[in-house]
């Protein structure tokens, strides 16, 4: 596949085709050697050793031949490691650099003295490749979007003095090239990188003429014309190119920069003006915003703020529509027939149905209609209430005077029966729609906190990524940009580094170094392109936790009732949950099972535990299968060490700080006892060495009370919480006589 030729590549040959012609007789050809050492690195080393070879004939056979040979022995130690895949590093750059300057040092030298020459060439030569490698890899493989590492800048700077060298060595027509060259590139810098890089280059420029020349004019004039381009650039560019050339005129005059005073002498000054008058003001405009990754302030994090506002606001209605949904759930839920109206009910269908016909209908329900409905109430009574009446609940002022008790009987435990039928799916209405509007209410208490973080204002540190790209780049990690925000006291950091790089463990300790704060890689996302990956990193938990389980099934079950959980969520909160399911095997373990899926999935998606366990425990009490389980849960905040113990219907839980040993008791019923449940919530501090303990009441119950099972706890000297786990759970067996009557499960937390 053929590669498109792009504005970088062809820059870089004009660059190097330029350079290598106006190199080749400086320091008898060392610098143009260093350019063809660093155009290795960056262009096709065929078309380089071309270029190298070809631009060294206007400097003689002596030239060429001495090009001739550095390139083949260049290219014969590239094609090498061509072909073993292997890259040239820097002290094998050297032995080859060295390699293809001996046939130089040892052509036709005249004395030591020229040998002493040619030997301080190379060493030019050779220091230059290295400072030309740095340079074409910072501006034409990574491009001007990419902030120069500190190496990098030095090596710019060296180059661009170099450059300016080489320039100040020719002259064109009785003219020096150097001033077609720097009222260009002062320009440029102003328009493009500012006022302090347009005067450093200045200097640089200069400096180099001053080392070629010996005088100090040249360099008077660029940091001249430098102040004056960058005092009339806030006016308009085209007056600061023309103050540029007033600065020229008035320096040949006055201070005779260009020697007598000719017409001609302006021509380079005008030149170099005029071509950067002529590029269009895009051209510039273009460089300026997409250089060391400007762009950003002008589009990317302002254009995140608008998303975060305008994603806030939606969030917030959409919190406000299941909040309405929450109340009117709970709205639908309320009232249906009452106890008292469903007795004066099964009063009125007996009347209708069973003393219909009978021949004392008149007596008993015109004479004496009073005691006939308190009797019947206090029957049906009995029946709604305890779900069916006997012979026994009878009120003797009724048996006495009626002759079909016996029906009535059957008729008002029918009628209970329907009742409660009734009751029984009102309730599960009830409850569906009561926890329907409980989760509605917690997805609205979720998606408000979400709009708050997103409404919450991100702040970024432009100079803190400026100088993560450096430092990374420093310790030869490729960069291309990062981001360092904080929001509502989160502090993250995205690198985009090259996916080779992405192993490297410098990038935690530059990272942490940098913001002064242990920062881990929290997850690598793969970008557009797949040389390059943004990596996340944020702030290290202040704790981490290890855990260890240990269990066993009751005797005659080969599944242990008991289940367990440990997971981390995005908020920095480690969830450590046990649960046992009332019972022992395959059913036990489906309910716990069930219990603690639940609980995790809720908890995974941010909830609050009070709605967790409300949900959790209407689901199970509503499904009609006496699902019972007792839950123990331990919340534990990875950065400031705190944790909350919810309990609902566990054993004791205990908590080791150094030796004293703390019980965790529950006076809560298990989940799906009762509709209406309240959990035992106790919170701790706890620190780095801290152990807790959560148990199954198999485990418990093989002790004494809970203050032996304490004293086995803090007698153990062992540090790995499986370990302990361990200990704990063969001491409840042994004390059990080996026998397991009941699912026995011990998890350990620690914290470090």
């Amino acid at each position: 596949m053929k590669r498109k030729l792009s504005a970088k590549t062809i820059l870089l040959y004009v660059t190097y085709v330029a350079l290598s012609v106006a190199s080749g007789g400086v320091f008898d050809g060392a610098l143009s050697f260093g350019l063809f050492v660093g155009a290795l690195y960056s262009a096709n080393p065929l078309i380089a050793s071309f270029i190298y070879v070809v631009s060294s004939i206007a400097y003689g056979w002596g030239s060429l031949l001495q090009a001739g040979v550095r390139a083949a022995v260049m290219l014969m130690f590239w094609g090498i490691h061509k072909l073993a895949k292997r890259k040239i590093g820097k002290l094998n750059l050297l032995l080859y650099l060295v390699s293809a300057n001996v046939f130089y040092c040892a052509f036709r030298f005249k004395d030591y003295f020229d040998l002493f020459d040619r030997l301080l060439y190379v060493a030019c030569g050779i220091a230059f490749s290295y400072v030309a490698i740095y340079v074409f890899r910072a501006v034409f493989v990574r491009g001007l979007a990419y902030r120069p590492a500190l190496d990098e800048t030095i090596c710019i700077a060296l180059f661009t003095i170099a450059t300016s060298y080489c320039f100040s060595q020719l002259s064109f027509w009785g003219l020096q090239l150097i001033y077609f060259f720097a009222p260009f590139a002062i320009l440029f810098c102003v328009v493009c990188f500012g006022a302090e890089t347009a005067l450093i280059t200045s200097i640089l420029l200069g400096a180099g003429n001053i080392l070629s020349t010996g005088s100090y004019e040249c360099c008077v004039f660029c940091v001249i014309a430098a102040l004056a381009a960058v005092t009339t650039s806030k006016l308009n560019r085209f007056l600061a190119a023309l103050s540029v050339v007033v600065v020229d005129v008035l320096m040949s005059f006055f201070l005779n920069l260009h020697g007598e005073i000719d017409t001609v002498a302006f021509v380079p000054t005008l030149v170099s003006t005029l071509v950067f008058v002529v590029i269009p003001t895009s051209v510039y405009n273009y460089v300026r915003d997409y250089s060391c990754g400007s762009a950003d302030r002008y589009l990317g994090k302002s254009v995140a703020k608008k998303i975060g506002d305008n994603v806030s606001r939606r969030l917030y209605r959409l919190s406000d529509i299941f909040l309405s949904m929450k109340n009117a759930f709970f709205t639908m839920s309320a009232g249906h027939v009452t106890n008292e109206e469903a007795e004066i009910s099964i009063v009125k269908q007996c009347s209708e149905s069973v003393c219909r016909d009978c021949e004392q209908r008149a007596k008993c329900w015109r004479q004496n209609i009073n005691q006939t409905e308190q009797s019947l109430l206090k029957l049906s009574g009995c029946a709604v209430k305890r779900g069916k009446c006997t012979i026994l609940d009878v009120p003797q002022t009724l048996s006495v005077k009626c002759d079909r008790v016996s029906a009535m009987l059957a008729e008002v435990n029918a009628q209970a029966k329907v009742f409660r039928e009734y009751v029984d799916r009102a309730e599960q209405a009830d409850n569906g729609k009561t926890l329907l509007g409980e989760q509605m209410g917690g997805v609205s208490d979720l998606l408000m906190q979400l709009a708050t973080d997103c409404k919450n204002r991100t702040y970024y540190d432009h100079d803190k990524e400026k100088e993560l790209v450096e430092r990374l780049v420093f310790h030869n990690i490729m960069c291309v940009g990062a981001t360092i925000l904080q929001q509502s006291n989160k502090l993250i950091v995205v690198a985009t580094i090259s996916k080779k790089d992405v192993d490297n463990a410098l990038i935690e300790k530059v990272v942490s170094s940098l913001v002064k704060q242990t920062m881990v890689i929290d997850k690598i996302e793969n970008t557009d392109s797949v040389s390059w990956v943004n990596v996340y990193l944020s702030v290290k938990p202040r704790f981490e936790v290890t855990f260890g389980v240990s269990s066993v099934a009751k005797d005659g079950n080969e599944i242990s009732g008991d289940t367990h959980s440990v997971i981390r969520t995005d908020n920095g909160k480690c969830i450590v949950a046990l649960c046992d399911g009332m019972g022992s095997g395959d059913k036990a373990e489906q309910m716990s099972a069930t219990s603690i899926n639940l609980v995790e999935s809720f908890y995974r998606a941010g909830f609050d535990s009070d709605v967790i366990l409300s949900c959790v425990n209407k689901l199970l009490s509503s499904s009609g299968n006496e699902i019972f389980c007792a839950v123990d849960i331990a919340v534990l905040d990875m950065f400031d060490g705190t944790a909350d113990f919810i309990k609902l219907g566990a054993s004791v839980g205990f908590v080791k700080c150094g030796d004293k040993v703390e019980i965790i008791t529950s006076s809560s019923l298990p989940l799906g006892v009762l509709e209406e449940m309240k959990p035992s919530v106790t919170k701790k501090a706890l620190s780095s060495g801290d152990v807790i303990v959560l148990l199954s009441d198999g485990v418990a119950d093989c002790f004494k009370d809970p203050n032996a099972l304490a004293s086995v706890f803090s007698n153990v000297s062992l540090n790995v919480p499986q370990s302990i786990a361990e200990v704990i759970l063969n001491k409840a067996v042994k004390l059990s006589n080996n026998k397991h009557n009941d699912d026995m499960t011990v998890l350990v937390a620690k914290l470090s």
